[in-house]
């Protein structure tokens, strides 16, 4: 009589499990699509490229000619709080109505020495670097 018992208890465990399975395959329609539509990917404009490349090389003349005061300081503000910058690394960029946004992590030490990571994004309008996120 326990050995029945005990085949039947594992018996509906075993089915309720199969029955779960199989039922959940046909009424699990997965994750809703997005309603957003994705960006088209770009290649890494150039203007963005050598704002980047003259931060990388701590080239203070060359950034100067390629972005105005404004944008210096909006720089300064996104690559707070590093001040000495080791490595920098093009992630992606999009594009949409002409516009083209180029994002971008930098590594790099602040004032105390610690090893620090920040992105920021570029905004290019007109092959010129235009505004920095």
């Amino acid at each position: 009589m326990n050995e029945t018992r005990a085949v039947v208890t594992l018996s509906l465990f075993a089915i309720g499990i199969l029955t779960g399975v199989v039922l959940h395959t046909f009424v699990d329609k997965g994750p809703a699509e997005n309603p957003y539509p994705a960006l088209p990917k770009v290649e890494e404009p150039r203007a963005a490229h050598d704002v980047v490349a003259a931060i990388g090389a701590d080239d203070a003349q060359s950034l100067s000619r390629l972005v105005d005061s404004t944008m210096l300081n909006d720089l300064d503000m996104a690559l707070q709080p590093i001040t000495d910058v080791r490595t920098t690394k093009f992630v992606g960029a999009v594009e949409s109505e002409g516009r083209l946004l180029s994002a971008y992590v930098v590594t790099g030490k602040t004032t105390e020495g610690i090893d620090f990571v920040v992105g920021f994004v570029l905004r290019i309008a007109n092959d010129q670097v235009v505004g920095v996120n």
